[in-house]
């Protein structure tokens, strides 16, 4: 029994956890990684096709009518019936009078619709912008929330401001799906219990490493030594024994076909502690190691 108990270690849970549930289908959300604002110019804003369509419909539009109202005022009858073959002789004529009305429709359409362009151009020419610099603010958290960059406008640039947000936790996930930076966590019991999860608390501190030859790939000789889990997949087994979060006492299993642990519910802790089985001494340095150690297993989310 003695040595059932020396087993029992700690388990403590992370403040904020996400424990997968089946209570319905969660929205997946997908985190951008970089998020921006640009602010253009306003002779590009002005010239672009989008702005330019409308206007320039409208005046095609336009000159499209009145030059079909000029042609009507001056069509006239000059059509001869006179022959065997009138009917055909009449549907050509009209044939090429209709042809020649088309053509003269889509000129003056083509005539005005040039004119706005013109027109655009030479104001957009005319105008330059008020800056010849670029300035880009990047955002994050901290003291100073914006920071400012400047940099010489090229030529062919069509915008003055530009706000960038990155959102360091996308980038950082990123970088360890591709197998560039190592994530290493640090948790510390503050011997505090939350009032609505009577949960102890635990404050963690994560540390980004890059993966490089720099750092020998953050190669650890004892890690690669007691690691037991033998594949990537496959998760390191917890060493057996009891573990408690100060509330219920659990027993941990290993199911070997698919490498996972799991926690198995015995008694409640305070069931546990009234036991006679076990010695006030073993209870009291239980006690101990929940309001001052650093957690065996941490469960986070």
């Amino acid at each position: 029994m003695t040595r059932f108990i020396i087993s029992l270690l700690l388990l403590l849970s992370a403040s904020n956890q996400c424990r997968a549930s089946s209570e319905g289908p969660k929205i997946v959300r997908f985190a951008s990684p970089l998020q921006s604002l640009t602010i253009w110019d306003k002779r590009d804003r002005d010239g672009n096709a989008r702005s330019q369509f409308l206007p320039k419909y409208k005046v095609g539009l336009k000159a499209e009518v009145e030059a079909r109202k000029k042609i009507e005022s001056e069509r006239g009858q000059n059509f001869e019936s006179d022959g065997s073959n009138w009917a055909d002789k009449a549907a050509a004529a009209e044939r090429i009078r209709s042809k020649n009305e088309n053509r003269i429709v889509e000129d003056a359409f083509d005539e005005a619709t040039k004119a706005v362009e013109s027109s655009v151009k030479a104001i957009s020419s005319d105008e330059k912008g008020s800056s010849q610099y670029q300035f880009v603010g990047v955002i994050k958290s901290g003291e100073k929330p914006i920071t400012w960059y400047a940099r010489k406008k090229p030529t062919d640039a069509k915008w003055s401001v530009r706000l960038v947000h990155a959102n360091r936790d996308a980038i950082i996930k990123d970088m360890f799906n591709k197998g560039k930076v190592d994530i290493f966590a640090k948790y510390s019991n503050t011997g505090q219990i939350n009032e609505e999860t009577k949960q102890r608390v635990v404050t963690r501190k994560y540390d980004v490493k890059e993966r490089s030859w720099r750092t020998l790939w953050n190669f650890s000789p004892k890690r690669f030594f007691t690691d037991s889990s033998g594949m990537y997949w496959r998760e390191r087994r917890l060493t057996p024994g009891l573990y408690t979060d100060g509330n219920t006492v659990y027993e941990s299993s290993y199911r070997y076909s698919d490498g996972r642990n799991g926690l198995h519910r015995v008694s409640t802790f305070d069931q546990f502690l009234k036991s006679k089985s076990v010695d006030s001494s073993k209870k009291q340095a239980i006690l101990k190691k929940l309001e001052n150690d650093s957690p065996d297993v941490v469960l986070e989310e």
